[in-house]
């Protein structure tokens, strides 16, 4: 072999090899389903913080105050959204009916990136006079609604959803963030939709339940506002020590609960202490003595939760329920409507016993192999591609501090599914938190009746 053909060699391995090593990185991290199943990635981003932070970017805020249209607010959270989510132009082949009927309207692309299935949306019902804006929760995004806009979309409802101030781009925008300028958002969203539409539904998913109480409760609400909607509804956290942390948040270098490795796409998986003190703050602006301090609330109210909920105390939201109950009106009293998961026995003695409960049973072998429906899970379709059943992505946060539990739990071909309750915790050591609701069918026929039932009601009282 003479020097120029062993020359030749060297240059075609050397490019064969950076050819290769582009092609694998393009395997790996090419979309947000195979960078959600790719524990060298991520175990990387979890040490290295690759997700946690938001890109370099100008930080404008929205003028809530000038109630511009609804269209203007949609464009500037995608912009926003392009602007500081890391992943935000990654392709992400999660393909939900909503987000083909968004498609279909010319408000988003065939070929669906991070911004564009996480960005805050109309899904516009034709020739509607009716609309439910649904308000998502701590660390989540309006991806949160694509399964339950379906709902209300049949029920002839156009379907919008707000993103609240410090989401939809990486979790350190939620270093800064506080709980006034959530209501600012909640504000913006009610009142331009009032003004938009003759009657309007209003439904909240856990901290953004709590948001829309706390309006409803302290506004003039208007006529158009038919009913009040509640997705484990942000009442008090299972951690009575969430009060400390804004004062622990004070202390210089110390910002962060939890540091995970962020590649839920639609869901933040590091927690900043900041977040849990500004979540705190929205749940007391609705607690039961804030409430007593207000004029009662007169709406038909529908509620879902969990018995064994481990972000929220269930027993303070039925306490909660129970107070906005007492005092609504005679009329509406018939139609408040409890679903609660699990066991009945943690309805308090004094629960009214007016009180519509549905308790949902399993009868499916798959839901008989789930261990409690979680906080996270309720508002999920089994069918979702991102959080049901044959889904990719596993929430493991309950092992961030644990390499060998964690990595069972990510990778595992037979994962243990339900809430991260200590118990399940003991039996299932690896438990894999429930994305999903394996009651959804039965949920979306519970819905369907309440929203009948309300206006029905409102035809009978004209």
């Amino acid at each position: 072999m003479n020097n120029s053909d062993l020359i030749l060699r060297i240059v075609l391995r050397v490019a064969f090899g950076f050819v290769l090593s582009i092609f694998s990185h393009i395997t790996v991290a090419q979309n947000c389903i195979s960078q959600a199943s790719d524990f060298k990635f991520i175990t990387k981003s979890k040490q290295q913080g690759l997700l946690r932070f938001e890109k370099e970017h100008n930080h404008q805020r929205f003028n809530y105050h000038a109630l511009l249209p609804f269209n203007d607010y949609l464009d500037f959270a995608y912009k926003h959204i392009n602007k500081a989510n890391p992943r935000s132009n990654m392709p992400c082949p999660i393909i939900t009916q909503t987000y083909q009927q968004l498609v279909t309207q010319g408000k988003r692309k065939p070929d669906p990136t991070i911004t564009g299935i996480i960005a805050p949306f109309e899904l516009t019902h034709p020739n509607s006079n009716k609309v439910a804006l649904l308000i998502h929760g701590l660390t989540d995004s309006p991806f949160t609604y694509h399964d339950l806009a379906q709902v209300y979309y049949q029920q002839g409802y156009t379907v919008r959803t707000i993103l609240l101030p410090g989401h939809g781009s990486a979790a350190s925008a939620l270093l800064n963030v506080d709980v006034n300028q959530w209501q600012q958002a909640i504000k913006y969203g009610i009142e331009r939709s009032v003004q938009d539409f003759d009657e309007v539904i209003l439904a909240g998913y856990s901290t953004g339940a709590a948001l829309l109480i706390d309006y409803a409760t302290k506004h003039t609400v208007s006529p158009k506002i038919k009913a009040l909607m509640l997705y484990s509804p942000g009442s008090e956290p299972h951690n009575k020590y969430g009060w400390i942390a804004k004062w622990i948040d004070a202390i210089p270098f110390f910002n962060w609960i939890d540091k995970d490795a962020d590649v839920d796409f639609a869901k933040y998986e590091s927690f900043p202490l900041n977040a849990a003190a500004a979540s705190y703050d929205a749940m007391s602006l609705a607690s039961v003595s804030s409430l007593n301090k207000r004029p009662p609330l007169k709406l038909p109210i529908f509620s879902v939760l969990s018995d064994i909920d481990t972000t929220i105390d269930t027993r303070a939201t039925l306490k909660l329920l129970s107070a906005l109950h007492r005092g609504n009106s005679v009329k509406y009293k018939p139609l408040d409507t409890l679903v609660l998961y699990g066991s009945t026995d943690i309805l308090p003695p004094d629960f009214a016993s007016d009180y519509t409960v549905n308790n949902p049973q399993c009868t499916t072998p798959q839901c008989k192999k789930v261990h409690g429906i979680s906080h996270i899970a309720v508002v999920n379709s089994p069918q979702n591609p991102h959080y049901g059943i044959n889904a990719t992505y596993r929430n493991c946060g309950s092992f961030i501090n644990d390499e060998s539990l964690y990595k069972t739990c990510k990778t595992t071909k037979n994962p243990q599914l339900g809430e991260r309750t200590s118990t399940n915790l003991k039996h299932y050591p690896a438990l894999q938190r429930l994305t999903y609701n394996p009651h959804f069918a039965e949920l979306k026929m519970q819905i369907s009746t309440f929203i009948k039932n309300v206006e029905q009601l409102k035809t009978t009282t004209r």
